[in-house]
């Protein structure tokens, strides 16, 4: 379930990042000015994800313990 949370949380953060690049526009990648936090989030949610590990292994990790609770009597 922590794995389910971390891909949910981190594909939520790139993708807001983009949206507020799209929206401040040229100012969204500036270092400097009034897009300075935007381009620095947006540079930074990148690590995030990979950070304790990627989303396709913790995805793959979350399903096979979503897998091994099920009882043996479910047909899949």
């Amino acid at each position: 379930q922590i794995a389910f949370a971390k891909m949910l949380s981190t594909r939520n953060a790139q993708e807001t990042a983009t949206d507020a690049v799209q929206i401040f526009g040229g100012r969204g990648i500036t270092r400097t000015g009034m897009g300075r936090l935007i381009e620095h989030y947006h540079r930074t949610v990148p690590f995030d994800a990979i950070l304790g590990g990627a989303e396709d292994v913790l995805g793959d990790l979350g399903v096979r313990q979503a897998v091994k609770k099920m009882p043996p009597t479910v047909r899949l």
